[in-house]
């Protein structure tokens, strides 16, 4: 190539180049211009809004979607177009619009984009000014974590802690959701672990354990958060473990190490208003190991009272029908709690027992008659489903149904009651149902028996009454046990 034709084409490059940066800028000039114009309607828009009512918030905020959607480059400073209380509104109004393309989820990655962070007022003396709902609160109100998580993005001082007419705080919000990242904030700018909750009496450490954050409860407990602080109900951290953590002998047993670390003692045996312990409230929400671990730690068995059915219906009467696999944790549960009880020296007396039973029959627990037909486990579907689900080794579900009861209920310490998930949903329930039957079966014969003895005046041997009694199902048991009380509403004739 000759040096002319060198300099033509560097010359076309230049050009090229020139016209480039042409175009670019007459692009950056036309989105600037478009900005300005969106930027101005958005003035415009924003002036006709009586903001005092919601409805023409709620307008508003339809239409600044449709503005604000593609704005592009550089976005405004909001403070320079809204009053904060105004943004405030926005973003509340905002939580009922949330989803892809909805005006909600617009504004918010508007302001989330635009840079804004939340400032406090401050009083006559520079004190930031702490009694203020914001949208935070409201989001907890509509139990919207997700609104709650990006709402921290924007309110972001965490040495100041919002409180509402409640009571409730920011501090207290990012523990009901479990955010590690924002609580661990708040404490390392020096907020009170164990602010309260005016409504509810709640520190942080309770509403962290109700929700079940562990890793936020943890986080809490080694800053100093106080397990026996009682809330407004006389729940100690310990109550609430109890009452509400499915998991709560891992829950407890982090308190506990924790608490012996910092050599803080933790009331085992406190009362809460109802005059109920930690231990009571085990043994009604039927966590064996957790039960264990109470007594392991000072639990009081001299002084325990055994929770009545009000006192069990507290946590399942929200079930209007308690679900395969967690009838057999149910049931299983129960059983495993007497059992540690016992073990530990407490005795159940026959009130106790029929309070368990009629707990069991009152939720479905006991196999009815009509489920006692053997077809559904001599059907060529079920029997060719159950025999792939492993029990332990050499022992398929199959083998298990088919196993005499008491073995079978041995067996079923090592049962997963999710495996049930896995069969047609007319063999899961009446396999879940026949294998509570078989769990609870021993229990129900000891106390049906005795009542047995007691209704005949103790005239026929005892060999005799456990042959009467051997063939009747659980829930014929139970009303052999209820025949022996006042209780004559549940009395139902026998079929022998």
């Amino acid at each position: 190539m000759s040096s002319s034709d060198d300099e033509s084409v560097e010359s076309y490059h230049s050009g090229s180049d020139a016209a480039d940066v042409i175009i670019e800028r007459c692009d950056f000039n036309n989105a600037n211009e478009l900005n300005q114009k969106k930027l101005d309607r958005l003035k415009r828009l924003r002036d006709k809004v009586n903001w005092g009512i919601e409805e023409e918030r709620h307008e508003f905020l339809w239409q600044l979607s449709s503005l604000i959607g593609d704005w592009e480059d550089k976005l405004p400073n909001l403070r320079d177009i809204f009053r904060e209380e105004e943004i405030d509104w926005l973003l509340t109004d905002s939580i009922d619009y949330i989803g892809d393309n909805n005006p909600g989820e617009i504004f918010f990655n508007f302001v989330a984009r635009s840079g804004y962070k939340d400032e406090p007022d401050y009083d006559k003396h520079g004190k930031p000014l702490l009694y203020r709902t914001t949208p935070v609160h409201h989001a907890a109100r509509q139990g919207c974590s997700y609104i709650a998580g990006k709402l921290f993005e924007l309110y972001t001082r965490f040495d100041v802690n919002y409180i509402d007419e409640s009571g409730l705080t920011h501090f207290h919000v990012a523990c009901k959701y479990g955010f590690d990242d924002v609580v661990a904030k708040f404490l390392e700018f020096g907020q009170n672990p164990n602010c309260v909750w005016k409504r509810t009496g709640d520190s942080p450490l309770h509403v962290a354990l109700r929700y079940g954050h562990r890793k936020t409860a943890e986080l809490l407990l080694r800053n100093d958060a106080d397990p026996n602080l009682t809330n407004a109900e006389g729940f100690t951290a310990l109550h609430v473990i109890c009452k509400y953590c499915y998991d709560g002998h891992d829950f407890a047993d982090i308190l506990f190490k924790i608490s012996e670390e910092k050599d803080q003692l933790v009331q085992v045996n406190a009362l809460d208003k109802k005059r109920r312990t930690p231990l009571q409230w085990a043994v009604a929400r039927f966590l064996p190991n957790t039960v264990d671990l109470l007594l392991g730690h000072g639990a009081d068995l001299s002084s325990f009272v055994f929770p009545t059915a009000s006192h069990f219906d507290d946590d399942f009467k929200r079930y209007k029908s308690i679900i395969n696999e967690l009838k057999l944790k149910v049931t299983f549960g129960a059983l495993s709690v007497i059992d540690r009880l016992d073990k530990k020296g407490y005795q159940l007396d026959r009130s106790d027992a029929l309070t368990v039973m009629t707990f069991f029959a009152d939720h479905g627990l006991f196999q009815k008659s009509k489920n006692l037909d053997p077809c559904w486990y001599k059907d060529e579907e079920f029997t060719r489903e159950t025999k792939k689900i492993t029990i332990c080794q050499n022992l398929s579900l199959y083998d298990l149904i088919h196993l005499p009861p008491e073995e079978a209920a041995k067996q079923l310490t090592k049962f997963y009651s999710g495996k049930l998930c896995n069969l047609p949903k007319r063999y899961a329930e009446a396999c879940a149902m026949h294998l509570c039957e078989v769990m609870s079966r021993k229990f129900c014969r000891r106390w049906a028996l005795d009542s047995f003895m007691q209704l005949t005046s103790y005239r026929l041997p005892i060999l005799c009454c456990e042959m009467i009694i051997e063939p009747l199902i659980n829930e014929d048991l139970w009303r052999i046990c209820l025949a022996t009380t006042n209780q004559s509403s549940y009395i139902q004739p026998i079929v022998l």
